[in-house]
């Protein structure tokens, strides 16, 4: 039998769990032409919250998402041909309106097209056009013009957009995206990232572009009562039992991290053959742990030695006073400062971030091998 638990992609829109509230707030933010800054730490759900918005919201016919993946973006070079091209494949259904679009507004930078097997082309240009930085506009100003021909209310779903920072000159890269999309009425804008200390930067600091771009929407875990009911559902219709006990034990444990409930429950069913146990509970937790820790070894091998006394710091006190003098001197931090820093290169690191206002483990399992491999617990 296939296991009913899929994780690290969303396989079917049915799988997805509650979020309700915040698809009905991106709903109307797209109706009412507001555009949304998406925040969560990775392996949220936020790509797959924004694929069920797409198909589940009721939104007329008239609105078209197009999505992009900042992931593998180095410049802003990078960003202009893989914006342009998904811009131009999401409004266009044949080869002849591709071309068309192209011809009609992108005809500075000599646009060339490649034929691919199954698809209706590839795009490519030449930056070094003589028109400079009306070219760059022209590919900015393309989801508006082509929306407003087309009679059509273009949804851009942008993700990572914190690896703009990667580009040669991120501030002026921001300027020219702020400039022009601002004025846009038949596009609305979603902005999603993992890096929250940086978005907050690049959409809340007062000194910044996209200083208020937009509504600032942060994600907060899935409740513990939705995965305890569809852990339960999940099994039951599959002919195996798990009692609500071990359900709480799931989200407890994963502390209702999305990715990683789905990866334990996805363990857990494989090892049970009829009912959950504690001794099958144990194994799973062991299984997880070793699934993960070649990671885990990975990450803690190339951190300093004070991010990782504050790591322990963390793990074994985790809501303390980590600025307090008894704690630094307990794990010989120094000072004050030192933890700080620390703190702030894991926060880029992403293996820690701040939840209502102290900061913990962003993965779970993480913390659950630090205690096994590192503290020995």
């Amino acid at each position: 039998m296939e296991n009913p638990f899929i994780y690290g992609h969303l396989n079917d829109i049915s799988e997805f769990v509650n979020r309700s509230a915040d698809i009905e707030r991106l709903r109307q933010n797209i109706e009412n032409k507001i555009n949304t800054i998406l925040l969560s730490p990775r392996r949220w759900g936020k790509s797959s919250l924004v694929k069920v918005l797409e198909k589940k919201s009721g939104l007329p016919k008239k609105y078209v998402f197009c999505h992009i993946d900042m992931f593998n973006f180095k410049s802003d070079e990078d960003f202009y041909y893989h914006f342009s091209n998904a811009i131009l494949h999401s409004t266009s259904s044949k080869f002849d309106e591709l071309v068309a679009n192209m011809k009609e507004y992108l005809s500075s930078l000599t646009p060339t097209i490649s034929l691919e097997y199954g698809g209706l082309g590839k795009i490519s240009f030449d930056f070094s056009s003589s028109e400079g930085e009306q070219s760059f506009m022209d590919i900015l100003n393309l989801p508006e013009k082509i929306a407003k021909k087309k009679n059509i209310r273009l949804v851009v779903c942008i993700d990572e957009f914190q690896n703009l920072s990667r580009f040669k000159d991120p501030l002026l890269f921001q300027q020219r995206l702020r400039a022009s999309w601002q004025h846009h009425q038949h596009v609305t804008y979603i902005l999603y990232g993992s890096k929250r200390s940086m978005l907050s930067t690049i959409f809340e600091k007062q000194s910044m572009p996209f200083y208020k771009f937009g509504d600032v929407l942060y994600l907060k875990k899935i409740e513990a009562s939705h995965w305890i009911s569809y852990i339960q559902r999940r099994f039951r219709r599959s002919d195996k039992k798990i009692s609500k006990k071990f359900a709480v034990k799931i989200t407890e444990l994963m502390e209702c991290h999305t990715y990683y409930v789905l990866q334990f429950s996805h363990i857990l069913w494989n090892n049970t053959e009829e009912q959950v146990d504690e001794k099958i509970f144990e194994k799973s937790t062991t299984d997880i742990i070793e699934r993960n820790s070649l990671l885990y070894e990975t990450v803690f091998e190339n951190l300093s030695v004070n991010q990782i006394k504050v790591l322990i710091m963390l793990a074994e006190n985790p809501k303390g006073k980590f600025t307090g003098a008894k704690l630094i001197k307990k794990y010989d931090l120094g000072t004050s400062s030192n933890v700080i820093q620390a703190m702030n290169a894991l926060e880029f690191k992403e293996i820690i971030d701040r939840f209502e206002g102290y900061p913990m483990f962003v993965d779970p399992v993480f913390r659950l091998w630090m205690n096994v491999r590192v503290l020995k617990k």
